[in-house]
């Protein structure tokens, strides 16, 4: 999307939509991709800002399976659709969400969660490949360092995939009541489901189908050599700061 386009649809949220006037996006991705990584539930209630290549699909999934909420003409195939975006919140579910919802995010370190994004999204021909083989000019097989150089070349925010995490929060990080990690799923999302529906809840994780696991933090040692290690390094610099993930 045109930057202007995007800017114009940020300012026109932030003048519009309480969600969007209270906390106003600004960031570099597509507002029209950013917004849908917010989930809300007025059930409960409980706001997920759902971070992709971060175990969302799961999250999610075992977030509807707990939860009463369904949004309205909802589909029944997709979790994700069953909850609120904030685009979608008046002032009376907008001020739940702020002052009584359970607000948290789960993240990734960014050395897999980058190579997670390259072997979901190019290798397995998924729609984002087409921007990046119009870039490659080539039908070979990609190495990662290809990638790394793809995002290095003005690519890093074309898609929410692999877009540094700390621009798609959809609220401030300090109003977040807890920031899980991908790496400690169980705990954290267990920790997440009992605060949200209770102590006494049988807890368990419901595996989604929608996408397929990529195994990328056991083959962060095989794909990152010096080059891939500095770029995505300095690309993702304030995802490291925020999220206090250590840099190799």
């Amino acid at each position: 999307m045109n930057k202007w386009k995007n800017r114009a649809a940020c300012e026109a949220a932030a003048r519009l939509l309480p969600f969007y006037r209270e906390y106003p996006y600004r960031g570099p991705v597509s507002f029209f991709k950013v917004d849908p990584r917010g989930a809300y539930s007025p059930a409960e209630p409980f706001f997920y800002n759902r971070v992709p290549k971060a175990a969302n699909s799961t999250i999610t999934a075992t977030l509807r399976s707990y939860s009463t909420y369904r949004r309205a003409f909802s589909r029944d195939d997709n979790p994700k659709d069953h909850f609120l975006r904030p685009s979608y919140l008046g002032s009376r579910n907008f001020r739940r969400l702020r002052d009584e919802a359970f607000k948290f995010t789960v993240v990734r370190d960014p050395y897999s969660r980058t190579l997670s994004a390259f072997q979901s999204k190019i290798l397995r021909h998924r729609p984002q490949e087409k921007a990046f083989r119009a870039w490659f000019k080539s039908d070979a097989t990609p190495s990662f360092l290809d990638f790394c150089h793809y995002l290095d070349d003005g690519h890093l925010w074309a898609d929410a995939h692999w877009a540094p995490q700390s621009d798609i929060m959809l609220l401030p990080v300090e109003t977040f009541d807890f920031i899980g990690r991908f790496e400690n799923l169980n705990a954290d999302l267990g920790h997440i489901v009992r605060t949200i529906f209770g102590d006494q809840i049988d807890f368990r994780i419901e595996t989604s189908n929608i996408s397929k696991p990529t195994n990328a933090q056991e083959k962060v040692p095989e794909f990152y050599g010096p080059a891939e290690t500095k770029i995505v390094t300095r690309l993702f610099e304030r995802d490291f700061q925020t999220f206090g993930y250590a840099r190799r």
